[in-house]
């Protein structure tokens, strides 16, 4: 599992991690690399079965968040940027 401690917030710690839990598991990392949500939908509104997908798990994993669809995009938006630049740089932009 990953070490998610740097996270301050408690509650953003969880959402996150259990973000992370789910595109990793179902290994979608790699999409999400190259994935742009469609036009101003963002991942909130986006249709994408891969979007469907990782809710579903998310929601799966043991002690679901319960997302709203706001709590849903921004942990999509910390997903993207992980996916995006790797681990080590979110941890360093996290922090700036």
């Amino acid at each position: 599992m990953t070490d998610f401690s740097f996270i301050r917030d408690e509650h953003t710690r969880y959402l996150v991690a259990n973000g992370y839990t789910a595109v990793t598991q179902l290994e979608l990392l790699g999409w999400l690399k190259d994935f742009t949500p469609n036009g101003n939908n963002g991942f909130m509104f986006s249709s994408d079965p891969n979007i469907y997908k990782i809710i579903g798990r998310m929601e799966s994993l043991p002690n679901p968040p319960g997302h709203s669809g706001s709590s849903f995009a921004i942990t999509m938006r910390h997903l993207e940027h992980i996916a995006k630049h790797g681990l080590d740089k979110y941890k360093a932009d996290y922090h700036s």
